[in-house]
């Protein structure tokens, strides 16, 4: 018996499929490592949940930490702020180096404190002004950058990056004053190895937009589904390294039904390895352990599915009705509208909380989808025609 090697619901340590992604970063990590220079746009990749945003973000911390560069993690929307969790990350990843390279590290990030608080360094209040101004410690900020890759080069490290998942979740006001900080660098031409890679949804630019005046700064680039060769190996590439094969019919069947979708395949893969009985090496994985396995996984889809169902409010109930009741495949706004008795118009206010919440995703001008294969039956089979 051999565990299985599909990690649904995990960060992924392989990623196939984004070797574009990959590609671009990687150049970016390059010019900020090799030549010593700030990396002035914000990269953020947006993409809906389960697509793999936040595997391609730590497969390039990966990247980055093997070059040497010192990585800061954080996850946006903890209660004390995106500026606070960074300061705070960047005092534990560097409380160890020298005393005397990291000194004047720590007075800046004691001053940083003073204008937005940092929970854990000093414990002082933070007023925000709920205005468009500049965000309060945007200076302060300012220097932990350029003293945090100054204090990592002294220790041996090429420079520093900071990586933010979830950027649609953070603080409007740690939003501002990263944005405000890095214009500032970038436009003084600093010479600063640093770099910022963030993920989030694909709200990611509005949200942004809505406190960051100039963020096309921000360089955004949507992460898509995997094409069928790249769920192919996705699915194949984990079973080869155990000595196991997938029979070809089994291998195209299980890629059609994910539809390119992340998570489903890795759902779909951990349950025909369980149905087939955990194989030894020289086995293979058949249409019938496949069959045998989405009947099994079913209950764990069905209880995704329930989950968001019930996330959304029963005016959005509504909305998703119609969208399902319209197949499974891509939805035209307009004849969603047309469905709904209502005007295209009428439908912006419910497809934004729809986006924001993870649901469905924009699939083109004009075109919706619902995020996860197999929602619509869901919708469809388990809940009321008529509106909760």
């Amino acid at each position: 018996m051999q565990p299985s090697p599909y990690t649904p619901g995990e960060v992924a340590r392989e990623i196939p499929g984004r070797a574009v992604q990959l590609a671009q970063m990687d150049e970016r990590l390059a010019y900020m490592i090799d030549l010593h220079r700030l990396v002035g746009r914000v990269r953020v990749d947006v993409a809906a949940r389960g697509i793999g945003k936040t595997s391609l973000l730590r497969e390039v911390q990966r990247r980055a930490e093997a070059r040497g560069a010192l990585t800061v993690w954080v996850t946006a929307g903890e209660d004390m702020g995106l500026i606070p969790a960074l300061a705070a990350e960047i005092q534990r990843k560097t409380h160890d180096w020298k005393a005397d390279t990291r000194a004047r590290l720590r007075e800046l990030l004691e001053h940083l404190t003073v204008s937005v608080g940092v929970p854990g360094i000093a414990r002082v209040e933070a007023t925000w002004e709920a205005d468009n101004s500049p965000a309060r410690g945007v200076r302060e900020f300012e220097e932990v950058v350029r003293e945090t890759a100054a204090s990592a080069q002294h220790e041996g490290r090429p420079g520093v990056v900071l990586f933010i998942d979830e950027i649609q979740s953070a603080d409007p006001e740690g939003l501002r004053t990263l944005g405000y900080a890095w214009q500032h660098l970038q436009s003084e031409g600093s010479d600063i190895p640093a770099a910022v890679f963030a993920a989030g949804l694909p709200n990611s630019p509005e949200v942004i937009a809505n406190v960051v005046t100039f963020s096309e700064r921000f360089a955004y680039r949507p992460l898509e589904r995997l094409t069928s060769e790249a769920a192919t190996i996705a699915l194949g590439g984990p079973a080869r390294a155990l000595g196991v094969e997938w029979d070809t019919a089994a291998l195209e069947a299980a890629v059609a039904a994910a539809q390119g979708y992340p998570y489903t395949l890795q759902l779909i893969g951990d349950a025909t390895w369980a149905a087939a009985g955990y194989p030894d090496p020289g086995a293979r994985l058949t249409d019938a352990q496949l069959h045998e396995g989405q009947v099994a996984m079913r209950s764990d889809l069905n209880a995704l599915f329930r989950a968001r169902w019930e996330k959304a409010t029963i005016g959005e109930q509504e909305f998703i009705r119609a969208m399902a009741g319209l197949g499974d495949g891509l939805v035209r706004r307009g004849e969603l509208a047309r469905a709904m008795g209502v005007t295209s118009d009428e439908l912006s206010v419910p497809r934004a909380r729809l986006i924001d919440k993870g649901i469905i995703d924009v699939a083109g001008r004009g075109e919706l989808q619902f995020t996860i294969p197999g929602f619509a039956e869901f919708v469809r089979d388990h809940t009321d025609n008529a509106p909760e």
